[in-house]
């Protein structure tokens, strides 16, 4: 009798969680500023600062309950920054590092709110691989009486150095609203940090080089 109504309150969980569960595709567009963390060692000219791009991907998501699903996302997204030299110089010497990166992020997605409107926790991690990379500035070279300036605008290729797979975590806010039966938008602010460096380590030296990136960005979801 035991086994019999526990069976059968195991079949009602699964029964119930079956119902509860509901599955949702979508698109996503937004905004991002990405900066780097890099040890200086050396480079005491070098200023890093932030510069803002794009992201644009794919969203799935699957609901377990009411109250708590799992979202993940594929996307394309710029992870660019900038490095300024102060060299004292009239001309600007700097670079612009412009970065694409495929994303996939995994996250919880913890909710609270009404039918219609809904605040979101969202925490998690990622993955990502380093597509391209493309260098806009100018350089400089000297000789015994003058400094030259050059603009440059070129593709970087990639070498040994480059660690192009990546992973790091994420977490972030945001806020959806029902469109009725099926259809949901949504406005999210994710911040991703990077565990790992984009730059091996040489048996010579360690340089080690963390992207951080904000996004804002709007979904559009429809519910199966």
């Amino acid at each position: 009798m035991t086994k019999k109504y526990l069976l059968l309150a195991i079949g009602a969980l699964l029964f119930c969680g079956s119902a509860a569960a509901q599955w949702s595709m979508g698109s996503r567009l937004g905004w991002s500023s990405t900066t780097i963390s890099r040890y200086n060692g050396g480079r005491f000219d070098e200023a890093y600062s932030a510069v803002s791009g794009f992201e644009a991907g794919l969203q799935g998501s699957y609901a377990i309950n009411q109250w708590l699903a799992v979202r993940a996302n594929l996307c394309y997204m710029q992870r660019s920054h900038r490095m300024d030299r102060n060299l004292n110089y009239i001309d600007s010497v700097y670079t612009r590092y412009r970065n694409s990166y495929l994303m996939l992020p995994i996250v919880a997605d913890l909710s609270f709110g009404g039918e219609r409107l809904r605040g979101h926790l969202l925490a998690g991690g990622y993955a990502d691989y380093w597509l391209r990379e493309r260098r806009k500035g100018t350089t400089f070279w000297m000789t015994d009486y003058n400094v030259y300036f050059e603009p440059f605008d070129e593709e970087r290729e990639f070498t040994d150095e480059d660690q192009r797979l990546n992973a790091g975590v994420c977490f972030g806010v945001g806020a959806s609203y029902a469109l009725g039966d099926k259809w949901v938008a949504a406005l999210d602010a994710m911040y991703y940090y990077d565990l790992t460096s984009h730059h091996k380590s040489s048996p010579h030296m360690a340089d080690p080089r963390y992207l951080n990136t904000l996004t804002v960005s709007i979904n559009m979801n429809y519910k199966f």
